[in-house]
């Protein structure tokens, strides 16, 4: 029986006009929700401490659009298949959500929400991953276990929000990711989006 929230998603993402951005450099992350019911989990991985961009955080799979006619569903099963070890064909794609750009405003990221019925045995590219896990659902849209702080990187002021889970810190673009995807379920995001 397929999870109540994962048909809503399916729904919404079909439904609705997204936003899209333009920006010099694009990328696109995969968002993959697994299980074939409830309780649906979402897979994310921590970065390695040695990468130049982004060591140590969590994050999707994902990477620059950089191959001649790429989209970014493409990019993202690509990226996921690289990073991680998971076959496209094994993921399917349920659509985009809004165009999000990167701190520096210089990038802009279009995550690729899709459904993975039965997880793959995976095997992480170990230069650029240094741990793949899951977070449920159900824990993920309880609003008691986000927190948010102000980030004054560069000038600017911002919100930051945070997800701890099993040693694990999701925040920064990852965190706004998850709730803009937990925004078009049932009751929607568990933290507040236009901080």
């Amino acid at each position: 029986m397929r999870c109540e929230l994962l048909a809503v998603l399916e729904r919404s993402l079909g439904e609705r006009v997204r936003r899209e951005l333009a920006r010099p450099q694009r990328a696109a992350v995969l968002v993959p929700i697994v299980g074939g019911g409830a309780p649906e989990r979402l897979l994310l991985t921590r970065r390695t401490a040695n990468l130049s961009t982004h060591p140590g955080q969590v994050a999707f799979p994902g990477g620059y659009i950089r191959e001649p006619g790429e989209d970014a569903v493409a990019a993202a099963l690509r990226e996921a298949q690289e990073e991680i070890g998971l076959p496209p064909a094994r993921a399917r794609v349920l659509g985009l959500l809004d165009d999000l750009p990167t701190h520096t405003d210089l990038v802009v990221v279009t995550p690729v929400v899709a459904h993975i019925e039965e997880l793959p045995e995976l095997s992480p590219q170990t230069n650029e991953v240094a741990r793949i896990f899951t977070i449920p659902l159900a824990e993920l849209r309880d609003s008691g276990r986000w927190r948010s702080g102000i980030d004054r990187t560069d000038g600017r002021e911002r919100t930051v929000h945070f997800f701890d889970h099993d040693g694990e810190t999701l925040w920064g673009l990852s965190a706004r990711i998850v709730l803009g995807l937990l925004s078009l379920g049932p009751g929607g995001a568990p933290a507040d989006l236009s901080l």
